[in-house]
């Protein structure tokens, strides 16, 4: 597995379908992943963004604090798949030598991230995926091409890889 590290470099509503996106930017190439997320997620990660502090915890905060008391900090997290056209993300948390790989949508691991000041990874693949094999063979290295085409499953091209 081959991970970029990720900022945020947006998060706006699509004109077309009112739904909020998230633009993860890979800091090294600059390449960019758009990915949907509800409407309640992106208002608490624009909250963060904003450096706004709500008087009472919201749900990430809570998870945090909870984290915090079980002596679990957040190492960082991962958006490393997509099925079905659905991106799959994990957080990492550790706590001295033991380490725990928790299950997420992308929006609530990029709302904890975001909180906890932990660094996003994204999996190079899914940059390939989105940017489409064509362009992406042009552009990055081999070792990247490679893992994509390797791990390429034939649902995520619809049955057909060409």
């Amino acid at each position: 597995m081959t991970l970029a590290k990720v900022e945020i470099g947006n998060i706006y509503i699509d004109q077309k379908s009112g739904v909020p996106v998230v633009i993860l930017k890979d800091l090294d190439s600059n390449d960019s992943l758009p990915i949907l997320i509800a409407p309640l997620e992106a208002s608490l990660i624009a909250i963060e963004l904003e450096g706004k502090k709500p008087l009472r915890p919201l749900t990430h905060d809570l998870i945090v604090n909870i984290l915090s008391q079980l002596s679990y900090q957040v190492e960082s997290i991962d958006v490393y798949d997509l099925k079905e056209n659905i991106y799959y993300a994990r957080i990492n948390l550790i706590d001295g030598e033991k380490k725990l790989h928790i299950d997420s949508r992308p929006s609530d691991a990029i709302a904890l991230a975001l909180r906890t000041k932990s660094p996003i990874y994204v999996e190079r693949k899914l940059f390939a995926m989105y940017m489409g094999i064509g362009k992406i063979a042009k552009e990055v290295d081999k070792e990247t091409l490679k893992e994509f085409l390797e791990n390429i499953d034939i649902e995520d091209a619809g049955g057909k890889i060409m």
